[in-house]
């Protein structure tokens, strides 16, 4: 699992501060992978929604979840099963 921060560096900093020892973070300074992936930006919502996207050794998009706000994200439960259909 990759996670790709799209923010302001000292919330990159954050963020890897608390889940590097489980998950590489990486910091998009550049905001080029948020673009790519039509990730949208609400400002009446806060800032960038969330988007989790499954995809497999051969770089195919198999699952693609944007959220509509925050706390807008599929269950753990419904990842799992797009992880056993790959």
């Amino acid at each position: 699992m990759y996670t790709i921060l799209a923010d302001k560096k000292k919330n990159a900093i954050k963020m890897e501060q608390k889940y590097a020892r489980k998950y590489a973070v990486f910091y998009d300074k550049s905001k080029k992978v948020p673009k790519m992936l039509k990730q949208q930006v609400k400002i009446t919502k806060l800032g960038r929604m969330p988007g989790l996207l499954v995809i497999d050794k051969q770089g195919i998009i198999q699952y693609a979840y944007y959220g509509d706000n925050m706390h807008d994200i599929p269950t753990n439960e419904e990842i799992f099963e797009v992880l056993k259909k790959i």
